[in-house]
């Protein structure tokens, strides 16, 4: 058994680490061109670079689109029966990577392993975007990303929408995305060294972006922990590509993480006091520092000046 054999079957301990390193690049790549036009499109309506470092890479995808296969190749070893028709199925399993030790030796239907293989995937990207997202407010107190706007939100990192989509991308996966990455694998790795000298030039540039990157996510947390506050980072790197930062020789990096920090939750309670004094006119909510002073008195008194004018 040769180690090309061992490259092209991604079920053999080399085919698995080979498909690993190809995943992390595909995944890291696309989820970086995805978030680009979903930004551009829903969110922010503007072109803006996400995520943590300057080139095209989200790691976190990188890792999701691994857990994803992961989880499918989980389902499809112990899980899925292995006199299910499926397996029939060229498209979907490749006859070159199934031999004695890699059929399936579970006992349930197609149909079952899928709905328990879609919701794992469900559940474990939303934990998987949680603790990312928990990890860099609490440890770098920087925020990648803000669902603070959607509906059902924890602590602005989830939200229901959210979960959801990651259920529709594991339906994609397991039914469309899979078969055509084995294949991809399987064509791939026969030319082992031409496709290595590309991985390994993105994984030395990504290694250069990350030093880089934590080189300025340092300066960022100084920055956050001498007030305690969370910088927002999409919000940062706006400001620092504006064209009033870039002209200016006296707005220093300082300044600028100090106008992106998050709003806290005693600024979100003045804002929100603020547009209820305004809707609602016969309120009593202080409209300014004399807290005797509300909407409705304030009428009142205009409309007895008015009467005593008269």
């Amino acid at each position: 058994m040769n180690l090309i054999y061992l490259a092209i079957n991604p079920y053999s301990a080399f085919g698995y680490f080979i498909t690993y390193l190809y995943l992390f690049v595909i995944g890291s790549f696309l989820g970086y061109i995805g978030e680009v036009f979903f930004r551009r499109y829903f969110s922010m309506k503007r072109w803006i670079n996400p995520g943590f470092l300057k080139g095209p890479c989200l790691p976190l995808y990188g890792f999701g689109l691994m857990g994803l296969h992961f989880i499918c190749e989980l389902g499809f070893k112990y899980l899925l029966n292995p006199n299910d028709e499926i397996l029939n199925n060229i498209f979907y399993y490749p006859k070159n990577i199934l031999d004695s030790s890699t059929m399936p030796i579970g006992f349930l239907p197609f149909w079952a392993v899928s709905i328990i293989v879609i919701i794992l995937i469900g559940i474990s990207m939303t934990l998987l975007e949680y603790f990312a997202g928990l990890i860099f407010i609490k440890k770098f107190r920087i925020k990648l990303w803000d669902y603070s706007k959607m509906k059902g939100n924890i602590q602005g990192i989830i939200c229901p929408l959210f979960s959801f989509l990651w259920l529709i991308v594991g339906v994609i996966y397991w039914f469309g995305i899979r078969p055509l990455i084995l294949r991809l694998i399987t064509l791939m790795i026969p030319h082992i060294w031409v496709t290595t000298f590309f991985i390994g030039f993105y994984y030395g540039v990504l290694l250069i972006d990350f030093i880089n990157s934590i080189k300025l996510s340092i300066k960022v947390t100084g920055e956050a922990n001498k007030y305690r506050r969370v910088v927002d980072f999409e919000k940062l790197k706006l400001n620092l590509k504006s064209k009033e930062v870039k002209d200016s020789k006296f707005n220093s990096l300082a300044e600028q993480i100090k106008n992106s920090f998050a709003p806290t939750k005693d600024k979100i309670n003045k804002a929100l006091n603020k547009i209820k004094a305004q809707i609602y006119i016969n309120n009593e909510i202080p409209t300014s520092k004399n807290e005797s002073e509300t909407p409705r008195t304030i009428e009142k008194s205009q409309e007895n000046s008015q009467k005593e004018e008269n």
